[in-house]
Parts: structure tokens; sequence; C-alpha cells
């Protein structure tokens, strides 16, 4: 099937998805710079949009070389008839960082507008992620003869993370300048769809945005991610084995204690990594999976000094990309930990709790903070008398970078197999099926009907 005449000549409507920074392709790899989480819900939003009768243009920056595979990222590329990516290209034949994209936003509205007036497709609906995929498609919009609609999707805003960073990081983070461009965009989109209560109370709150916003959160695939039994001869195991000095045998038996995200410090892999160091003793029998991309070399470099420091090496595996092994490591994983204090929603513990894993997770996690504690919440004091972790139904919530009390959380799960169970049954239930792309698409259609000529929900 020729995909480009069937796009061309296809009635249905049209929708300009924008996720300007960062690699976007087909195939996510984890740990690129600037691509993560946003990458992937783009990906599983367009798909849903298409099984419902739209097609989507992604447009993404390009002009430069893979930094994996050394091809070029330029031109469309499609992935059936219905779904395509742009690379959009300003002269400049090199990876920028989000925090400086603003410069390159009008020369790459100027080219995403003539290729699209080249083509003489016209875009029923603009839809945009993080505030320069907002700035270029409120630029484009401004080229064309008639504007469209235009939903932002923030995924994180600059005055969340101004509180969230320490104040001698906001001048290289520029993030003074994104709340001013934060505030711009909020004037010149016709919705703005929240991904979390943090991003609604902050839009309310800091930036003093009027009207309620659309949900559009972060949902997962059911029939990738789902909760399943992985004997002893799955591949997983031997996979896991790979990246540590224990047998395939071994790693089957032990307590499996998982976090996966890029390689950035935000993520805080270092408390995990120390809070693993003090219940080890206590727990031999267990093995902590963290993702590190050695080419993140000097945040690497420290993570794997520390691991090395701690003496803990021969009981961590360290993974690289595992996109297409990750089904199979949650289903293998006793409790999912992160310690991220910058997230826009929490992907990789939703997509653990659909494999009804229990998760531990920061109170700067929003799926966990706002969605797995549930209704019942313990409040247990900590071990050394600061303090308290929230003890809820899915999943345990610490306060963020307090390695004693991630520590204490890990403990009382790895103690406690009934709990662990009964907390991985509840984060499930919590999961599935309020947050799949069938729910929670389905719903967004209806709340923008009026934004879209032709629309047909289903």
């Amino acid at each position: 099937m020729n995909y480009e005449n069937v796009f061309q000549a296809s009635s249905r409507p049209h929708i300009l998805m924008i996720t300007n920074h960062g690699i976007h392709q087909w195939e996510i790899i984890p740990g690129l710079p600037d691509t993560g989480g946003q990458n992937v819900f783009v990906n599983d939003f367009t798909a849903s949009l298409a099984d419902k009768g739209f097609k989507i243009t992604i447009v993404n920056r390009g002009g430069y070389e893979h930094p994996v595979s050394g091809e070029p990222r330029t031109g469309m590329h499609y992935k059936d008839e219905n779904q395509r990516i742009f690379y959009l290209e300003d002269g400049q034949a090199s990876f920028i960082r989000k925090e400086d994209m603003d410069e390159h936003l009008p020369a790459l509205s100027m080219a995403l507008y003539d290729h699209l007036t080249e083509e003489g497709l016209p875009v029923d609906l603009i839809i945009s992620h993080y505030w320069d995929g907002a700035k270029l498609g409120i630029l484009f919009n401004q080229l064309q003869e008639k504007r469209v609609g235009h939903i932002w999707v923030p995924h994180s805003l600059g005055a969340i993370k101004k509180r969230n960073v320490k104040p001698e990081q906001w001048p290289v983070l520029r993030i003074d300048e994104r709340i001013k461009n934060e505030e711009e965009i909020i004037k010149n989109v016709d919705r703005i769809a929240a991904t979390s209560a943090i991003i609604k109370s902050s839009l309310n709150e800091d930036y003093r945005y009027k009207e309620p916003p659309l949900f559009l959160p972060p949902s997962v695939d059911p029939k990738r991610y789902h909760p399943r039994e992985v004997d002893e001869g799955h591949t997983i195991w031997s996979f896991l084995s790979q990246y540590c000095d224990l047998s395939t045998s071994e790693i089957y038996n032990s307590k499996i204690i998982t976090e996966i995200s890029r390689t950035d410090k935000t993520k805080r892999k270092s408390v995990l990594i120390k809070a693993f160091a003090e219940i080890v003793q206590d727990h031999p029998d267990t093995v902590l999976v963290v993702s590190i991309d050695r080419a993140e070399k000097a945040l690497s470099a420290s993570l794997l000094d520390l691991i090395e420091n701690l003496g803990v090496q021969k009981r961590v595996a360290i993974v690289g990309s595992v996109r297409d092994e990750l089904p199979d490591i949650y289903a293998a994983t006793d409790i999912y930990c992160t310690p991220s204090i910058m997230e826009g929603f929490g992907m990789t513990p939703q997509e653990a709790a659909a494999t009804a894993v229990p998760v531990i997770a920061s109170n700067l996690v929003p799926f966990a903070a706002e969605y797995l504690l549930g209704k019942v919440v313990n409040e247990v004091e900590s071990k050394n008398g600061e303090g308290f972790i929230q003890i809820g139904q899915g999943g345990i919530v610490v306060p963020a970078d307090d390695v004693s009390k991630f520590a204490q959380a890990l403990d009382i799960l790895l103690s406690d197999p009934d709990l662990r169970k009964e907390m991985g049954e509840k984060a499930y239930a919590i999961t599935i099926p309020y947050f799949t792309q069938e729910n929670v698409v389905g719903k967004f259609l209806n709340d923008i009907q009026y934004l879209i000529p032709n629309i047909k929900a289903s």
C-alpha cells in the first residue's frame, strides 16, 4: 500500500500533533537526550486517535543524524495510512536541548507551513506538547489563512520545576524564560489538557488560568502491560543475569526491585541505590534492576561509582534501553520504586501498576500521590523519628530525597509478602480500566467535539 497517497486522499479529520524536542520515532529509545515518557505518550495517543477515525501528522525537530543509528532525521516517515512523523529542519544540523529551543521555533514553524501548504493538506486541529511544541503551534497557526483550534498538553510547567530544583540551576534551565513563554501560550491556545492534578493546580494558582483544564492523563495498553506469571524457564531471567554477577537461578529466586527511566539527575537514581544498600543486608535475596545510560557520561559514571563504593554491584542489574523487554521486566518485578522529583505524571509506575506490581514513589510523582495511595492512607512514623511515610492502597509515598524513608518503605514490602500481593492487586484495580486509551481518549474527544469540524468521537 502507498501510505502517502492514501493519507493525502483520506477524508479523515487531520490532527497536527507537535512534540518538537527530543528524538521522536515509532520505536522510542528510552534514555536519549530529552526523550522519554512524553514520546511514548504521543505515540500511544496518536495510535488511539487513528483507531477512532483521525489521521495524524506528528511533528518533531530533525535535520541531524540519529545519535544511535546515524540515519538522517529528515522528511516524512509513515507508520501506516493514518499516522506519520514529519521531521522539521531549521538549518542547524545538530541536536538542540529543549531549554534552548525558543530561537529555533520561527524557522521550524515556517518549514512546517511551507510543507503543508505544498501538500495542500488542511489541518483540522493542533495538539501540542510541552512549551516549545505549543509555541511552534501558535506560530504555525499565525501563518495560516484560517486559524484552527489548538489544545496544549504541558506535561510539566516551569513554575512546578522552579519549586523542585535548586535556585542555582534556574539559569541553566532557563526557567524564568520558560515561565514567560508559558504565560503567553495560555493566552493563545483554545484549551489546555492537564495530565495530572498538580498541573491543574499550578495552572490555576501559578498562571491564573481560569478555565477548567481538560484531563488527559497518560494511559496504558492492557495488551502490553498486564499481570502474568513468569516461570523459571522464561528468558527474562537470563536477560537480567547478563547485567549482574548472579546466575539465572539466583535471579529467579530473588526479590526484584525495579526502576526504569532516562538517566537524569531529576530521577534521583542515587537515592534508590543508597536505599537499596541500606536494606540488602537484611534482605540478601534482593536484586535491584536499574536503567543507567552510559552515554550520559558524567552522571552514569557517578552512579556506577556509587554502586561500587557501596559494595552492592553483585546484586545490581544495570540495564540500558529495555523497551522490548519492559513488560517482562515488570512481570518479574516484586516492587517498582521511583524517587523521581520531576514527573508530569509517572508513566513507568503506571505501567508497573497495570502489571499488578506495588509502587514506592516520591511525593512528587503524581500518579502515586494522587491515585495509588487511594482513599485509605496509613501514615507510619519514620524509624529515625523525623516525619512519616504514607502507606496507601496501591503504593507507598515517601518524601522526596529521603534515603532512610525509601529504605524503610522497601523493608516494609520486602518483609510482608501478603502486603506486597494485596498492594499489587489494588494498584492494578486503580489503574485498569480507568487509565486505558479507550477510556481516556474517548472522554477527551467527547470534551473537544466543538473544536473539530465533523468530528465523530467513538
